[in-house]
């Protein structure tokens, strides 16, 4: 009976078998490693970290600028923001188009509670005006009328200031041209700085012109004397006072 003879793998096979046995050993190797030195990867995040930027945000509790933010120190363009200096819809804001609580609101079309607007559409709260600014000027119309009878007597009115002045002004009636203190005309009523004009116009029962009484810093009072026999007695006259 012959025997089987092995016969020995060959140079290449073992070589083979070798490279096999390194590749496998290097792979389960290289899954297992872990990176051990944790205090270096956080000295390198903190380093880059000022650096890095988000550019589009959606939401954030604290932002510079942002479209939703709840604490935004600037916020240009922000669509809802709970304390911003400046934004669209803003508790507190400089330039706001609803405010609806504003210390301050240069600009608002509506604002229900402000404490200083300079310029505002509609203000729910606010409180009353104060006196006529330095240079600014209100101005108005007067008409009077009365059945007169068979006496003498007279026939008055008054002008109320819609905003009252720091003082009573310096007042003048001017029946005719112009003067340096009233420049202007019944058709167009001006007055300088701190100074009162009133226009007249038709006066009818009349014995005289215009005449004014009481000048105070809300407003003044004007009369005109009548005429016995008349029917009625009317004038009328427009003014301007400058603060």
């Amino acid at each position: 009976m012959s025997k089987r003879r092995f016969r020995l793998p060959s140079p290449a096979l073992v070589i083979s078998m070798v490279t096999l046995s390194l590749v496998l050993g290097g792979t389960a190797v290289a899954a297992t490693a872990t990176h051990g030195d944790k205090k270096a990867d956080t000295k390198l995040i903190k380093k880059l970290a000022p650096s890095l930027s988000v550019k589009h945000a959606k939401t954030a509790n604290s932002a510079t600028n942002a479209t939703n933010a709840t604490n935004a120190t600037n916020a240009t363009h922000a669509t809802s923001a709970d304390s911003a200096t400046n934004a669209t819809n803003a508790t507190n804001a400089t330039n706001a188009t609803n405010a609806t609580n504003a210390t301050n609101a240069t600009n608002a079309t509506n604002a229900t509670n402000a404490t200083n607007a300079t310029n505002a559409t509609n203000a729910t709260t606010a409180s009353s005006p104060g006196n006529l600014a330095s240079g600014k000027t209100e101005t108005g119309f007067l008409h009077a009328i009365a059945p007169e009878g068979s006496g003498a007597a007279f026939l008055g009115a008054q002008i109320s200031y819609p905003f009252p002045l720091a003082a009573a002004p310096s007042a003048h009636v001017i029946t005719s041209g112009t003067t340096a203190q009233c420049p202007g005309s019944f058709a167009n009523p001006t007055a300088t700085s701190g100074n009162l004009c009133v226009y007249q116009d038709v006066l009818a029962g009349n014995t005289g012109n215009l005449g004014l009484e009481t000048n105070t810093k809300y407003g003044i009072g004007v009369f005109m004397q009548t005429v016995a026999g008349s029917s009625f007695a009317l004038f009328q006259a427009s003014w301007a006072v400058t603060g």
